[in-house]
Formats: structure tokens, C-alpha cells, sequence
């Protein structure tokens, strides 16, 4: 009877431990194969933070030894700096190719996207082309530098791949194109928070205005940012005023 009983209880017992064992294995390999992945994913993401960080490092000593140079080409050099991924391709009033791009903005340009600042055109959008956001801050900078009387203190630029940038006027604004402006009430704080900064359009229109306005998109298509006036334009500025 006990060997009967011992035989049974092992055929009994042995394939539970069996299963119990081989479960036990298989969450083992699943929690080994989840913590890989998860390591796996945080060292990419370590690793495109530290490129897109190198990458904005590198346009802004490009753009700050450019603006040095008034007669350099400073979006030449701004886009040669870093190797950036190409958008699209677009065709300026001239006939010649740009390619836009989508290359990182440096902070002191400080730029929001879907977003679209008032002030006086300095510099007229319409075919003037640049491959880049910061490009166009660039340029922004290179004006406000060698103009004392309205100098470029907003910049907007068109860089939807679809080719077009909506707006209320009646121009037809295509990507590539780079508004140099100047708001004169503004304030000259950056901080979006705080700032006085007029503001065309800002986000997603709502839904009333898309019935209203029929062609316009979902997201403001443009993007926009600021170049505050550095104290010794801002004294040029002031002493002009006065005389």
C-alpha cells in the first residue's frame, strides 16, 4: 500500500512541480527580457538628449561666431555647423532650390511653435526664404545688429512641409518664408509668462473660427520666437527717439 501510495503521490506531484518550476522560469525571462527593453529605451533616450543638445550647442557657436561677422553669411554657416534631417524642398522667388530643414533652435532665440507674433515687417516674409527656424532667427539677429531704427526683435517662419502657411491675408505664404518684425510696445521680456508680447494666433484654432475662417488648418502652422533688444541697441534706439 505505501508503495502504491508513494508512486501515486510522485506521479501526482511531479508534474505540478514541473509546471510551478517552468513558470517560474518563464517569469523570470519575461522580467530579464522587460528590464532589457526598458534599459535599452532610457540609453536611447540618454542618447538622442545628448545629440539634440550637441547639435543646438553647435548651431549656437555658429550663429554667435557668425553674428560677429556682419558680412558673413551667417545661415550658411548655421546650417553647415550641424548635419540636420531635410523636410522638404521648396523653390525661392529667384528660382533657386532650399531645403528646408529640420534643424535645432537655439535658446536664446526662444521659439514656440504653432505660433504667430504681430509687429511691423522689417523685412517682408514673401520670398524671403530661409532653410530653417534658426535660420531665420539668425537673420533676425544679423538686422537687429545693423539697424538702430526698428530692428528685428520677433521672427516668424514657415516651415510646414505642405508647402503652405495659412493666415487671414489675402498673400499666399509658403513654407520657408521668414517674417523679420518689430513690435515696438513690446516689453523686451522673453519670459511668455510675463511678457506684454502681442500675439497673432497661438495653438489650435478653435472651433468657431474654423467655421468662420473655412480653409484655415487644425495648429497655427507657423513658428515664432524673439530676439530681445540688447541694451546698447535699446540706448542707440532711445537716443534716436530723443533727437
Amino acid at each position: 500500500v505505501r508503495q502504491f501510495l508513494g508512486k501515486a503521490a510522485l506521479v501526482a506531484v511531479t508534474p505540478h512541480t514541473a509546471v510551478v518550476a517552468a513558470a517560474a522560469t518563464a517569469a523570470a525571462e519575461k522580467a530579464a527580457a522587460e528590464k532589457a527593453a526598458a534599459d535599452k529605451a532610457v540609453a536611447e533616450k540618454v542618447a538622442a538628449e545628448k545629440e539634440v543638445a550637441d547639435k543646438t550647442a553647435a548651431v549656437g557657436a555658429a550663429v554667435e561666431e557668425a553674428a560677429a561677422k556682419p558680412d558673413a553669411a551667417v545661415t550658411t554657416v548655421a546650417t553647415a555647423a550641424v548635419e540636420s534631417r531635410v523636410l522638404t524642398e521648396v523653390t525661392d522667388q529667384q528660382g533657386r532650390k532650399v531645403q528646408i530643414l529640420d534643424a535645432p533652435i537655439p535658446a536664446d532665440c526662444y521659439p514656440e511653435q504653432h505660433a504667430d507674433y504681430a509687429g511691423d515687417g522689417v523685412v517682408w516674409g514673401l520670398g524671403h526664404k530661409k532653410a530653417s527656424a534658426a535660420e531665420c532667427c539668425a537673420a533676425c539677429k544679423v538686422h537687429q545688429q545693423e539697424n538702430t531704427n526698428q530692428p528685428c526683435n520677433v521672427w516668424v517662419w514657415c516651415g510646414d512641409p505642405s508647402g503652405i502657411c495659412w493666415t487671414m491675408d489675402i498673400h499666399n505664404h509658403t513654407t520657408g518664408d521668414c517674417w523679420l518684425k518689430h513690435q515696438q510696445t513690446w516689453d523686451n521680456n522673453p519670459d511668455l509668462k510675463t511678457t506684454n508680447l502681442v500675439v497673432n494666433h497661438r495653438g489650435k484654432f478653435g472651433a468657431d473660427f474654423r467655421i468662420t475662417h473655412k480653409t484655415s488648418p487644425e495648429f497655427v502652422p507657423w513658428w515664432a520666437g524673439l530676439v530681445p533688444i540688447k541694451p546698447k541697441a535699446a540706448r542707440r534706439r532711445s537716443l534716436r527717439r530723443l533727437v
